[in-house]
């Protein structure tokens, strides 16, 4: 997997935010996923044989605290813990960025994102922003370290 840092209007990355949107109101019945990628995100493209196969992003939410957004592998590349390198690299370009802590929002209907924001040490939070009041949403934090060794 290579790893590209694009600008959060790189066609590339824009195509993969689409799908995951799409795949997103579809679980949920909405017809809008909710806020995307700003100027002020950092956004992680990750390719398999040049194909497009994930991204994510982070974006400034507090001082010195970030916001995963926009966490998405797609289909045809899911099963080989691509989502978790994804999380991990987000986590070191938060802490090259000056973020001390990343937040993150999922849903109920998203099971497997849950499975993989747990393992990596996520915990469980009240609810904040657009969907502090939302049923269907679950939120996660996670206090960043330097890398050992």
């Amino acid at each position: 997997m290579a790893l590209l840092l694009v600008p959060h209007d790189d066609p590339r990355l824009l195509a993969l935010v689409r799908a995951q949107e799409r795949e997103v109101m579809a679980r949920y019945g909405v017809a809008d996923a909710g806020p995307g990628l700003g100027p002020s995100s950092t956004c992680l493209l990750a390719t398999e044989d040049d194909d497009d196969a994930g991204c994510v992003g982070v974006a400034p939410l507090a001082p010195g605290v970030g916001e995963v957004k926009r966490m998405y592998v797609a289909p045809r590349h899911r099963g080989r813990r691509l989502a978790a390198r994804l999380l991990a690299a987000v986590e070191e370009e938060a802490l090259r960025r000056g973020f001390h802590a990343l937040r993150l929002e999922a849903g109920t209907q998203q099971p497997e994102a849950v499975a993989v924001y747990e393992r990596a040490g996520y915990q469980r939070i009240p609810c904040y922003g657009n969907f502090a009041d939302d049923p269907s949403t679950l939120c996660f934090e996670k206090h960043l370290t330097e890398p050992q060794g």
